[in-house]
């Protein structure tokens, strides 16, 4: 064979095609034989791999490399000594990659099944990696016990010492040694060697706990290291943990997926997520776990987690994690999946066996949809509801056992929004511990983080909607949110306010609820109710400040049936401000938005007035219009049971006169004649078109009387810069619709112009 191997014949070859070369396959066919030798052959080992490796490096073949295949029935002949020999040789890199591609070859069971039972090799060798890994971080300073914790942040950090994921500055790290970085390559390759093996006997792990347990110290291990010393170590350390998390995702998923391994699982890829690309263990969990689990492991996990946060050895970060993307997400889907399990048995049934597949008790089971009352109370028996309150809303108060036990804001953050979940979809299962939750959510409303703030709002909203509650607690929670302005967690208070608005009227005491409209009638001077003071107080006082009242302006356009009937009291406030939405400097998009929304608010406050133009009052139980919904368990407003409001059907005038039609349709002729980003690059100019035909509409309005000046502008703009086709386009269609609603006599004052 070595006379055939000529390194010049190999090397010429490697730049063609090899497949049809005479010498390539007589190269073949020799290896062919070795497999076939007496069994004393295993002698020649050595010589037959050292002499594959020559080959393949002359030829510049690796995988591709025709030689490898004959070589690995060599291997699966003799597999012990082969596993000896390579894991000798695991710090060469040529010779660590033919041992892990033969593991990875689906004819090599011989020599996995040889690696597999000499698990304590692999063991040796990530634990002589944690010993130096540990060695150095108590030579810079630190500890292992305090690592995984303190060091995390510093596998975002390069070389430069950039800041990590979140944007924050990062301690960095000193470079560890040569030997550490000789290590970290070893266990990298081991962790190559057992991913290969795992792909094949996914149940190898729950046989060998000391090897499992093994992974996760070497992971915890790999986070405490500082920078890598070259190139070649700083590649090491994400592959090692990629390697790491598939090695852990297969063991998981093959074992059934124990709460325990899970949640250790959720907690490496949670926070290798800086350093690798971890989608695909989130993808499975919610694939194959969240949205097939029936609720008897759903309960199963939810109890694990509850337990686990009394643990103090389990750090804040790591219940963040599984907050985030495995409990809230859990019981979220609960109450939203179209179908689930309901039955002990079935749900057993679906879960008992490894791969944590729940197919066929979602599949078998023949009982109609469970309501989401009936979900709440499956999931949260009383076991489980107890130990909530003991974990989480009992304690996490200022008088509370362990008021301090959660330091940080990301934990406390996702245990309100899961109280939030509880109380929207399974207020009756909580009903008789309603107490200790809404003094949960108020304590952590004095919080000085602003997201944990607003989170605790939509919490107690939820408990508002769902509980009655004292009108003190009500007001001050709802005049809260109105001067609620931060940008960062606006979308927090508009979804509490969302919650909040539609059972004022029926939690707050009539003694609040004095007068129906702000709008007098048969000689009543009622005044409107103390939440829509507050709204209207709000504007008021904060009427120079947009950024302060966008969300209290969002409010009023997203419910036109609670606010109709005190529309006065607004009507002004709404008209006064489109402008500096519309077409000043600070105008965004969100405003611009906001403004066609309270447009179209007034197109839709007509409407529900001329359906009731021939009266000159009308109970408003006879429609929405002026409805106080009551609310059902759940918190969702039902608008079925309506309190009677007299609306006086002359107040048609008051609201839509000629000079805010005027000053609507002015602000959309600005917009779309003048505002060509607007017009033309935002999906707002359809929008805003429409809007500026219904209110021409010759059929709902009087004629309006209305000058070419925006147009000429317009056109004088286009000239100037340049003739633009779409632009021109666009002013014409703007154009005809305009033409499309005035009269004879406009057309002869302005035919010149035409």
């Amino acid at each position: 064979m070595q006379q055939w191997a000529n390194p010049h014949l190999l090397q010429a070859a490697s730049e063609k095609s090899i497949e049809d070369m005479n010498e390539i396959k007589i190269l073949v066919a020799i290896l062919q034989v070795f497999h076939l030798l007496p069994s004393t052959a295993g002698v020649l080992l050595d010589d037959l791999v050292g002499s594959v490796v020559n080959l393949e490096v002359h030829l510049c073949r690796r995988e591709s490399s025709p030689f490898r295949k004959p070589l690995f029935k060599f291997l699966n002949r003799y597999p012990t000594e082969s596993v000896v020999y390579f894991v000798e040789r695991i710090e060469s890199t040529h010779y660590a990659r033919i041992f892990v591609h033969a593991l990875s070859s689906p004819e090599c069971s011989p020599l996995r099944e040889a690696l597999m039972s000499q698990t304590p090799l692999l063991v040796n060798i990530l634990r002589e990696f944690c010993i130096h890994a540990e060695a150095s971080s108590n030579a810079n300073g630190s500890s292992t016990s305090s690592s995984v914790d303190a060091a995390v942040d510093a596998m975002a950090v390069d070389s430069e010492g950039a800041p990590n994921a979140a944007g924050l500055p990062t301690k960095q790290l000193p470079a560890y040694s040569d030997a550490v970085s000789k290590r970290l390559y070893v266990a990298m390759e081991a962790a190559t060697m057992i991913h290969a093996c795992l792909e094949f006997q996914p149940l190898w792990l729950e046989e060998r706990s000391d090897l499992l347990q093994m992974l996760f110290a070497t992971w915890a291990a790999s986070t405490s290291l500082g920078v890598a010393p070259d190139q070649s170590s700083r590649l090491a350390k994400p592959v090692l943990v990629e390697h790491l998390v598939h090695c852990l995702l297969l063991a998981t998923r093959a074992m059934g997926n124990p709460p325990t391994i899970l949640f250790r699982l959720l907690d490496v890829a949670g926070r290798s997520s800086s350093v690798i690309d971890v989608s695909f263990v989130f993808k499975y969990v919610w694939d194959s776990l969240i949205v097939r689990w029936p609720i008897s492991k759903r309960r199963e996990i939810l109890s694990a987690f509850l337990a686990r946060l009394a643990d103090m050895s389990t750090s804040d970060e790591s219940n963040a994690i599984l907050l985030q993307h495995l409990i809230n997400p859990m019981v979220a889907t609960v109450f939203t999946l179209p179908d689930i399990a309901l039955t002990e048995s079935a749900s057993d049934t679906g879960s008992s066996g490894h791969g944590g597949s729940s197919a066929t008790a979602l599949s078998g089971t023949s009982r109609p949809p469970l309501t989401q009352e009936q979900r709440g109370i499956e999931l949260l028996r009383a076991p489980v509801i107890a130990m909530f309150n003991q974990r989480v809303w009992a304690v996490h108060m200022p008088n509370g056992a362990q008021a301090l036990l959660i330091k940080r804001a990301s934990v406390r953050l996702e245990l309100v929004q899961l109280s939030s979940i509880l109380i929207r979809h399974a207020a009756s299962a909580v009903n008789d511990i309603r107490k200790d939750i809404i003094k949960f959510g108020w304590n952590y409303i004095r919080n000085d983080d602003i997201m944990i703030k607003n989170a605790s709002y939509v919490l107690v909203a939820q408990f508002i909607a769902a509980f009655d509650t004292p009108s003190k607690i009500i007001l001050q929670a709802y005049s809260s949110l109105l001067k609620a302005h931060h940008v960062e967690s606006r979308f927090l208070v508009r979804q509490a306010l969302d919650i909040l608005l539609p059972v004022l009227p029926i939690r707050l005491p009539p003694t609040a609820q004095q007068g129906n409209s702000g709008e007098s009638g048969n000689g009543a001077a009622a005044g409107p109710p103390a939440w829509v003071v507050l709204a209207k107080r709000i504007l008021i006082e904060n009427s120079a400040s947009l950024a302060h009242t966008t969300h209290v302006y969002q409010l009023i356009a997203g419910h036109p049936s609670i606010f109709f009937p005190y529309r006065t009291q607004f009507a002004s406030n709404l008209v006064g401000i489109l402008q500096k939405m519309c077409l000043t400097h600070s105008a965004t998009s969100e405003t611009r938005t906001l403004a066609l929304d309270i447009m179209d608010l007034f197109l839709k406050w007509h409407a529900m007035l001329d359906n009731r133009k021939d009266a000159e009052t009308v109970p408003a139980g006879d429609a929405d219009i002026g409805s106080k919904p009551s609310v059902n368990a759940n918190g969702s407003a039902n608008t079925s049971t309506s309190m009677p409001v007299l609306v006086p059907a002359a107040s048609a005038d008051l609201l839509m006169s000629e000079s805010r039609r005027e000053t609507i349709v002015g602000l959309l002729l600005r917009m779309l004649c003048l505002v060509f980003d607007f017009a033309l690059k935002s999906n707002l100019g359809p929008r805003a078109l429409e809007l500026l035909t219904q209110y021409l509409d010759s059929n709902k309005w009087p004629t309006m009387h209305l000058r070419l000046t925006f147009f000429e502008r317009s056109m004088q703009q286009i000239e100037a810069q340049g003739m633009n086709q779409q632009l021109v386009l666009h002013i014409l269609t703007v154009l005809s619709v305009v033409t499309n609603q005035m009269q004879p006599i406009w057309f002869e004052e302005y035919f010149g112009v035409l």
